[in-house]
């Protein structure tokens, strides 16, 4: 599933004040069905937690379809940028995972 890009987001320092970068993938909504009004139904993961490459991150619904979102890369969840019962439109950072 092509539903999300990466995006360089963090630079930590090491103890010898060197720079370490992390890449970490932003998960968008993807299209279901061309609908426009999609709701956040359920997290199947929770921030800090691992997810499999295709396995459920999030339970979508509109009034079409209920969808199961799945994880684009396999790693560890660092964000859920949204709460159960937002809104949220196809292209919508909806996670942030640091891949395995």
């Amino acid at each position: 599933m092509d539903s999300a890009r990466l995006t360089p987001e963090m630079r930590l320092r090491r103890s010898d004040n060197r720079c370490v970068g992390i890449e970490i993938q932003e998960v968008v909504m993807p299209e279901l069905q061309g609908a426009e009004e999609i709701t956040v139904g359920a997290w199947s993961k929770k921030e800090g937690e691992h997810v499999a490459e295709g396995e459920t991150l999030m339970e979508a619904h509109t009034d079409k379809v209920n969808a199961e979102i799945p994880s684009p890369v396999a790693g560890v969840v660092e964000a859920l940028l949204l709460e159960v019962g937002d809104q949220v439109i196809p292209g919508q950072p909806i996670a942030r995972i640091t891949p395995d």
